[in-house]
């Protein structure tokens, strides 16, 4: 037992050195984006959305299990997703913060990162999106307070624990506030594509409604799937296997709708002709995204995982949903891909041409798959740090040892 507990402490402590590697090798590319310019990366004016926005857009929708776990816990009275709900809370602060630090590479002037705070845009949805997440971020920032002045660290500072246990008091409030502006921005998010009446592809008044359904199912699945992971290589109960259960069941519901959503809002929007539109839906179900949009976002980020989510329960299977919540990140992430690059597979115009050329080709520059691979190394990093020594993820010790437990957890499903 004890060698095991020494290979699990060295295995973690290569895992973070791995991450720091990674960090420093993002950092050098970031330095190289700070200094020159976005003209080291291969964004142009033709796209200019590119790799850092789908990161950021994927880190802001698998948060999503935040406000929608502390809702059922606080406001419903689910009180048995309350440990869910505070791993959730972790993973979206995490989350938050990954989008901020990809926005900044994205914006080109990161000295200029806090005008949309001081000039007000109120005729922007991306000026609504900034202060939605800004106002969220502190939200979550006072959920998190009192998980980490529970530290040892802390026993110095009794006040600061004191503080943190207040602020605790306020959760349902908290949770009221956070649901609101997460409603907002998620689905403002969607609206910033919606409202581009120059790209024929985004230009629909779902975009919202598609963003915030997605975004609620995936990031309940998504904060399952990591409790799960975190049980695996700890040893640990942080989650009863009831609740997972439940809220993958949930969650498959939620992406069931998601799909049936998907399904009207395509086939309706293609109905007849409609220039643009009608050629970018071509090259996503049978062009250039015709593979990852049926493979990943339809097939295996969709209906198989909407499967796999709600047997999972019937089952008695961790594999399966393991399985399931993954393959519903895994959706999500492409989902916003293709929402993102679509929109540039079609000029603006034709006749008279308004760009040239009229279709630009992107792939990520090594300096954008650098410095997104850093801010994930990074939200890693703190995560697995959380997770090892924040007193709130302690959890329960199992009363198997993790050799017997691990059949159960990665073995076949039934």
């Amino acid at each position: 037992m004890l060698n095991q507990l020494r290979q699990r402490i060295n295995l973690f402590w290569a895992w973070i050195g791995l991450l720091v590697v990674v960090i420093v090798v993002g950092l050098y590319a970031a330095f190289l984006i700070f200094t020159k310019g976005l003209v080291v990366t291969n964004l142009t004016d033709g796209t200019p959305w590119g790799l850092w926005i789908i990161l950021d857009l994927t880190c802001i929708g698998l948060s999503a299990g935040a406000f929608s776990l502390s809702a059922l816990t606080y406001l419903l009275g689910q009180e048995s997703y309350r440990p869910l709900a505070r791993v959730a809370v972790f993973i979206g602060i995490l989350g938050y913060s990954g989008a901020l630090m990809a926005l900044l590479l994205d914006i080109g002037r990161p000295d200029r990162f806090w005008h949309g705070w001081v000039f007000w845009n109120i005729h922007s949805m991306l000026w609504e999106v900034t202060m939605c997440i800004t106002f969220y971020f502190l939200v979550l920032t006072l959920e998190v307070f009192p998980m980490v002045v529970e530290l040892p660290f802390f026993d110095r500072l009794p006040w600061l624990r004191e503080l943190g246990h207040r602020v605790h008091r306020f959760a349902p409030v908290l949770a009221i506030v956070g649901m609101g502006l997460s409603l907002l921005h998620q689905s403002s998010l969607g609206g910033t594509y919606g409202v581009v009446v120059g790209r024929a592809a985004l230009f629909r008044p779902t975009m919202p409604l598609l963003f915030i359904v997605s975004a609620v199912a995936a990031g309940i699945a998504f904060s399952v799937h990591l409790t799960l992971i975190v049980e695996w290589l700890s040893g640990r109960l942080l989650v009863p296997d009831r609740v997972l259960f439940q809220a993958g069941q949930l969650a498959g519901a939620i992406l069931l709708i998601y799909l049936y959503m998907r399904f009207w809002d395509t086939t309706a929007g293609n109905y007849g002709y409609v220039p643009g539109r009608t050629e970018a839906f071509t090259t996503l179900s049978a062009g250039t995204f015709a593979l990852t949009f049926w493979t990943w976002e339809i097939l295996l980020g969709g209906l198989l995982a909407a499967y796999l989510l709600i047997r999972a329960r019937f089952r008695n299977s961790i594999m399966m949903l393991l399985i399931g919540s993954g393959l519903t990140a895994s959706g999500l992430a492409f989902n916003r891909y293709h929402t993102t690059l679509l929109a540039f597979t079609e000029p603006l115009s034709r006749n008279p041409p308004l760009t040239d050329p009229l279709i630009s080709s992107y792939t990520p520059a090594w300096t954008e798959w650098a410095t997104a691979f850093m801010i994930l190394a990074i939200l890693a990093l703190i995560f697995s740090l959380g997770m090892r020594y924040l007193p709130a993820f302690q959890g329960l010790q199992v009363d198997k040892p993790l050799e017997e437990r691990l059949p159960r957890l990665v073995g076949a499903a039934r």
